[in-house]
């Protein structure tokens, strides 16, 4: 066999175990995604509303934050009945929501306005920032 056949081989060996790596065969432990919601669109709501379910389904170990916050603080309002059921089944879930302080003075919100699965971080922005120094893979959900 020619030399140039076994490295080809080899390289698509490789090829194929970080094939199987990117397709989510590892249930996503170790994965961290940070989600930034400003939009206030309910189609973008919807949307990543979708995106988490999606990505509970194929990587139900991976760790996701959504930050929520400016024109989008409605979709952990109380009284936002359209997406509360999904939203609580998904923080069941493990998936955090969190709610900007900053958004939530300026609009006169308060965190009993807020539906009872949301956690609270003082600035939207700066909670991104973290998680992504932490190393979070960073999805701004948009329409």
């Amino acid at each position: 066999m020619p030399i140039f056949s076994q490295v080809d081989k080899v390289e698509r060996a490789e090829q194929a175990v970080d094939r199987k790596h990117i397709e989510g065969s590892d249930e996503g432990a170790g994965r961290k995604i940070v989600f930034q919601l400003s939009h206030p669109d309910s189609k973008a709501w919807d949307g990543l509303l979708r995106q988490l379910n999606n990505i509970k389904e194929g990587w139900p170990q991976a760790e996701m934050e959504v930050v929520v916050h400016s024109g989008a603080i409605g979709f952990l309002k109380s009284d936002n009945t359209d997406q509360a059921a999904e939203i609580r089944d998904l923080s069941r879930r493990g998936v955090v929501f969190a709610a900007c302080e900053n958004t939530m003075k300026r609009k006169n919100i308060t965190p009993d306005d807020m539906i009872d699965v949301a956690k609270f971080v003082r600035m939207g922005i700066g909670e991104v920032v973290i998680k992504q120094d932490e190393g979070w893979a960073y999805i701004k959900a948009s329409p």
